[in-house]
Parts: structure tokens; C-alpha cells; sequence
């Protein structure tokens, strides 16, 4: 009797699963898959490119021991790239003006002219003026200008020692300091003798180099000579005017008690209209330039 119900309950098992079996097979559909067509891959053709084997500093100068040839799409290789050593060294004598960094790639701006010389002309836009301006850790933001910075210079002077104050500059002692920025949005070249863009820490220098237009050149040599000059850090991709104006001790609460508000060191004239006078003396005449007065045409 056991051996009989062991054998039933074998079969009915294996009943039991070819009926599980069959029900499921009945539910689900079965998808036909046809054969898919493989995407084309895209041709890419390849070419090589002139990299730096290891860090290149400034003024290093460039041979080929120091470059290497990599794969690089044809299709996207840089402005000014070298395809190969050969041609990256077929002029002698040049020189690293900006840093590179290893496996990166050397590019003709990077590099100066033939036989050309790692100097700080080099690193100028055309038409710009590179101005020296001393400076300690206060001046200098704590050290946290690099070069590649931008800045604006602020002029500190007292009005009541020069001709810009209207009238009797009378109150407090130092109640004619003032304030302003002569040069705005100028980019930091050099900060003592260090030249390296990718400079992160902070280093304290006596001077900081920047590049300005020629007219900003001259304010920066006449404010020199006028008063102390600071920098003013600007924000990372920052641009256009800063604060406008002068800035006295009665902005922010001073104690003046007399006299107008000094005008800006750099203000402009408005423009004035000439008149021609001719003026006869015997018979020679003679023409002289005048001042129109107000509404006079």
C-alpha cells in the first residue's frame, strides 16, 4: 500500500506540472523577433596631435623631447594644433608663454614667434599698456590676486590738499578723504614676478602688474602721484562699470560740517561752444577762439 501511494503521488506531481506548464505556455504570447538591422557606425577618422609629454612652464623652451604624438579626431582638432612634432619644432627657438600642462594639448598661442623671447610684452593684446602698481597684503586683497584676475583700482586722496574741493574745506580732521575707482575691469598679468595663471594660493607681493588701454595708463601714472591706490577684487566673469562717483566720510556718516563735495580727479569737462572774434588793430586783423555764453549758438 505504500509503495502504491508513493507512486501515485509521484504521478500526480508530475500531472500537476505538465498542467502548470501548459497553462502558462497558453498565456503567454510568444513575440517573433525579426532579425534587426545593426546601426552603421559613425566613421570617425582619426589623426594625431601634439600633446605635452610633461608640464611646460613658462618660458620653457619648446623641444621635442618634451612632446608627444596621441590619436585625435580629425574632425575636432583645436585652432592652432600640431599634427606633428616635426612641426611643432620646425621653428627654433620657441618659447612656453603660457603653462601646460601634461597631456595637453600645445597650441600656437601658447607658444612665442620665432626666436621670439618669454617676455611680458608677449602675454599683451594689441593696443594695451602693461602698468606696475605697488601694493602690500591690504592693498593686495590678502594675497588672493593671480594673475588672470580682474580688478578694479580705487584711489584714495585728501581733496582738501588739491584743487578739486569747491570752496573752503572746513570740520572734522580728515573730513575731505575721498575715494574713488580711476580703473575699472583691468586684467592682472603678473603678481610680483609670478606669471603662472593657474597659481590657487594665495601669495603675498609688494607690486601687481595689469593690462590697461594707454588712456588708463595715464590715469594710473597721475593717480600714483595723487594718493595711495588699493585693488578691488572683481568677480569671476564679472563685467561692466563699478560704483560710480566719489566716495567722502559723509557717505557714511562723516562729520563734515563745510564746503562742497570733492569732485572726481577724472571728471570730464562738459563741452563748450566757440565763438570766432575778429578784432582789428590798424589794418591787421586778428581772430580769437571765445567761450560761447549759455544759449548762444
Amino acid at each position: 500500500m505504500v509503495g502504491i501511494a508513493g507512486v501515485f503521488g509521484a504521478l500526480s506531481i508530475f500531472a500537476a506540472d505538465m498542467w502548470l506548464r501548459s497553462a502558462a505556455e497558453t498565456r503567454v504570447e510568444t513575440v517573433k523577433v525579426s532579425s534587426i538591422v545593426p546601426m552603421p557606425e559613425p566613421a570617425v577618422e582619426f589623426n594625431t596631435i601634439v600633446v605635452a609629454k610633461e608640464r611646460l612652464r613658462f618660458g620653457t623652451e619648446l623641444a621635442a623631447e618634451g612632446l608627444q604624438e596621441i590619436p585625435w579626431s580629425q574632425d575636432a582638432l583645436p585652432e592652432g594644433a600640431f599634427a606633428r612634432i616635426a612641426a611643432a619644432t620646425a621653428v627654433p627657438g620657441r618659447l612656453v608663454l603660457s603653462p601646460i600642462e601634461a597631456n595637453e594639448p600645445v597650441l600656437l598661442t601658447k607658444l612665442s614667434g620665432p626666436n621670439g623671447r618669454a617676455t611680458l610684452s608677449n602675454l599683451l593684446s594689441p593696443g594695451m599698456r602693461a602698468v606696475t602698481i605697488r601694493i602690500d597684503e591690504i592693498a593686495g586683497v590678502g594675497g588672493f590676486v593671480a594673475p588672470g584676475d580682474r580688478v578694479d583700482v580705487v584711489l584714495t586722496r585728501d581733496a582738501g590738499a588739491i584743487q578739486e574741493v569747491q570752496g573752503a574745506a572746513q570740520g572734522a580732521s580728515g573730513s575731505t578723504i575721498a575715494a574713488e575707482i580711476v580703473v575699472e575691469n583691468a586684467k592682472v598679468l603678473t603678481v610680483g614676478q609670478g606669471m603662472d595663471e593657474r597659481q590657487t594660493a594665495p601669495q603675498v607681493a609688494n607690486s601687481v602688474t595689469l593690462e590697461v588701454t594707454p588712456g588708463d595708463a595715464n590715469r594710473i601714472a597721475l593717480a600714483r602721484n595723487v594718493g595711495a591706490l588699493s585693488l578691488s577684487l572683481r568677480s569671476a566673469g564679472e563685467g561692466g562699470p563699478g560704483a560710480d562717483g566719489v566716495t567722502t566720510l559723509s557717505s557714511f556718516g562723516g562729520t563734515a560740517t563745510g564746503g562742497d563735495e570733492p569732485q572726481s580727479l577724472f571728471q570730464i569737462e562738459p563741452e563748450r561752444r566757440y565763438t570766432t572774434v575778429v578784432v582789428t588793430r590798424g589794418l591787421k586783423a586778428e581772430s580769437y577762439q571765445v567761450v560761447s555764453p549759455e544759449g548762444d549758438e
